[in-house]
């Protein structure tokens, strides 16, 4: 480790030989302000799973640690669940998302960072039990869905003003090339209005990955076609390795510019 580095700067988690992660301070920000919390284990029904990204608002003092509280907190939570109950319905399943986003949210409330309030941060956890991929996301990380037959959907819907003027009509590329379009409209933390998450699902149709990141990642390959063109090179590059695969999607973000921390969650799913 380099003068000045810590152990945050750049980590990868690889709990399963199919669920990995890698999170890296990118090439302009001073601290890494994402946060990664993986959990899984296979039974013989299937392999259930839990993937949790959050990621710290820039511009708020202290969001690196509300982060890391957020993604601990939700993790557990979801962990728990699964240990109990891991054949939970999809509607067991949202309710303890939304509980876990709560708890997420009132753990940062009551942290003490080195401001006068806590810090702000995004949040995005998914699972995956009984064939499901079930996602919840409160601000704009992302959850995709890459088949191995090409198919890929974005599971998740952000919290920005890109998104709105998307829903608006305006395309996803200009939307996302517009004034303040990475502003995000929901967080978690002080002034939250709502910490409910966005909750979307999928019966997993067929081999494929789930990939779950941060925008320092899809800022460059936000499209569904092209994130999914991107993963399908590196993980064939990388045998489908999970945990060199997410290091190598990282580093690939920071060949671009890096310009904003990067975190990058991966689970073979079939």
């Amino acid at each position: 480790m380099a003068a000045g580095e810590t152990a945050r700067d750049h980590y990868t988690l690889a709990p399963l030989p199919w669920l990995a992660g890698c999170s890296d301070v990118g090439r302009r920000h001073e601290t890494n302000q994402d946060a990664l919390a993986l959990g899984g284990r296979e039974t013989t029904q299937g392999r259930l799973a839990v993937l949790v990204i959050s990621d710290g608002v820039s511009t708020s003092l202290g969001s690196e640690e509300s982060a890391a509280i957020a993604a601990e907190v939700a993790s557990s939570t979801l962990i728990a669940m699964l240990r109990t109950m891991p054949d939970a319905s999809a509607e067991q399943v949202q309710a303890t998302l939304t509980d876990a986003f709560i708890a997420a949210n009132d753990a940062v409330l009551a942290s003490t960072g080195p401001g006068p309030t806590p810090g702000s941060c995004t949040l995005i956890s998914a699972v995956l039990n009984e064939g499901r991929v079930s996602v919840g996301n409160v601000g704009d990380c992302r959850a995709y869905w890459i088949g191995d037959d090409a198919s890929c959907h974005i599971l998740s819907v952000d919290d920005s003003l890109a998104q709105a003027r998307i829903d608006l009509g305006m395309s996803r590329e200009d939307a996302e090339r517009s004034f303040q379009a990475h502003a995000i409209t929901r967080w978690l933390g002080p002034d939250s209005q709502d910490v409910t998450p966005r909750v979307a699902a999928l019966d997993v149709p067929g081999p494929g990955w789930l990939l779950v990141c941060s925008d320092g990642l899809w800022n460059y390959r936000s499209a569904p076609e092209d994130m999914t063109s991107l993963v399908h090179r590196i993980v064939d590059e990388c045998e489908h390795d999970a945990a060199e695969s997410a290091a190598m999607l990282v580093a690939w973000a920071n060949e671009q510019g890096g310009r904003d921390n990067i975190t990058v969650a991966l689970l073979r799913v079939g």
